[in-house]
């Protein structure tokens, strides 16, 4: 998964594709560099925010990869195997780019939502597993 988002991104910065409607009033192509975190969130910031935001990251990921270690759910360890492949693939970018590329734009109609990248895919689906798993555990006590 992480390789698969690297050479998608990888692609993508090197080709010359314009916007392109994949799913008609749902779901565009469209190329954009994100500074910032989740919905662009601070990316408009100054340099001491980007270095604090990339070492954020990082310590979080090593979080994530000592829970993948420490649990014994399978369930969670799938949920743990997205987030950390997408979180890493963005993160590399970040680090080496100073930048992460997005360039999925989801909406409705006229209406948009946000644009985003395979990773963040990753990492949501992971999450939500994740969610799932904690409240099936939570009410299994």
């Amino acid at each position: 998964m992480l390789t698969f988002d690297l050479v998608v991104k990888y692609v993508l910065n090197t080709s010359n594709i314009e916007s392109i409607t994949l799913i008609p009033q749902f779901l565009d192509f469209y190329l954009t560099k994100n500074t910032g975190i989740a919905l662009s969130l601070f990316s408009s910031s100054g340099s001491l925010t980007q270095i604090f935001l990339t070492i954020t990251i990082f310590v979080a990921l090593m979080f994530l990869v000592y829970t993948f270690y420490t649990t014994k759910d399978k369930i969670q360890k799938i949920g743990l195997t997205l987030v950390l492949s997408g979180g890493f693939g963005n993160f590399l970018e970040r680090l080496f780019f100073g930048s992460v590329t997005d360039y999925l734009h989801l909406r409705i109609g006229t209406n948009s939502l946000f644009v985003f990248n395979l990773a963040d895919f990753f990492i949501t689906l992971g999450a939500i597993i994740i969610i799932l798993v904690w409240l099936r555990d939570g009410k299994s006590t």
